[in-house]
């Protein structure tokens, strides 16, 4: 089984790259998504209200105030990382039994460098695209401030220090017609 890792920083083109992929059947594994759904299970709500109780109101995680308060406070931000990622990498576990008899298999994974997993990857392929680029993707498609952008973009690895690990470059700049 060929293992294929998806990284770059946020509205860089991960998901489009993947999606290419998906056209020719190949299974993704989407590390957003999946934290989206573990973020929704009740046993992982019940641990962020013990933690952050005002972020939760009724039965919701308010994920604004839980991303301002993450990407405000580094140590906040690895104590939400070490609550998810082990529920992460069970869902990547059943994604690949589930797939076992697939020649690749893709893994759309943000924080492959941050997390130190790159070594699980046969092949690490680099979204990139400009600073502005990104800027307005992400302002668009998550609708948070300027601010915050700066914060999560400070957050992760730079794409020099990302490309001193020797992947594949893939620059997204002229993927935008995939995106509509």
């Amino acid at each position: 089984m060929y293992k294929i890792g998806i990284t770059g920083s946020i509205g860089t083109g991960k998901t489009t790259i993947a999606n290419i992929f998906a056209l020719f059947k190949i299974p993704i594994f989407d590390a957003d998504k999946e934290i989206k759904k573990i973020l929704n299970s009740e046993k992982v709500k019940q641990k962020i209200k013990n933690i952050w109780p005002h972020v939760i109101k009724g039965n919701k995680i308010n994920k604004s105030k839980l991303k301002s308060i993450i990407f405000s406070n580094k140590y906040e931000k690895k104590r939400l990382e070490k609550l998810l990622y082990p529920y992460l990498e069970i869902e990547k576990e059943k994604f690949e039994k589930t797939n076992y008899n697939k020649n690749i298999l893709v893994y759309d994974v943000p924080l492959i460098y941050e997390t130190k997993t790159e070594k699980k990857y046969d092949l690490i392929l680099l979204a990139n695209c400009d600073l502005a680029l990104q800027r307005k993707r992400v302002l668009n498609r998550d609708k948070i401030s300027n601010s915050l952008f700066e914060k999560i973009i400070k957050s992760q690895l730079s794409f020099d220090e990302k490309i001193k690990f020797k992947p594949q470059i893939i620059n997204t700049k002229n993927l935008n017609f995939l995106y509509y």
